[in-house]
């Protein structure tokens, strides 16, 4: 599925991470992404937004306890 004529990536869900946690986490990375896309993001704000979105690819919101 493509919005607006970009592909949409495929992240892994991580070890640990509840598929609802993986849901809103994906959902979060995506608005971040079409937010720089349509220029929402300038300055400081674009500075934490890129922030934002790193953690968000390299670690899960949540992990469930084992």
């Amino acid at each position: 599925m493509e919005a607006e004529g970009w592909p949409m990536p495929r992240y892994d869900q991580f070890k640990g991470e509840s598929p609802e946690s993986y849901r809103r986490r994906i959902s979060e990375i995506g608005q971040i992404q079409d937010g720089f896309r349509m220029g929402r993001y300038r300055g400081d704000l674009a500075e934490h937004m890129e922030r934002r979105l790193v953690r968000l690819l390299e670690q899960p919101l949540e992990v469930r306890s084992a």
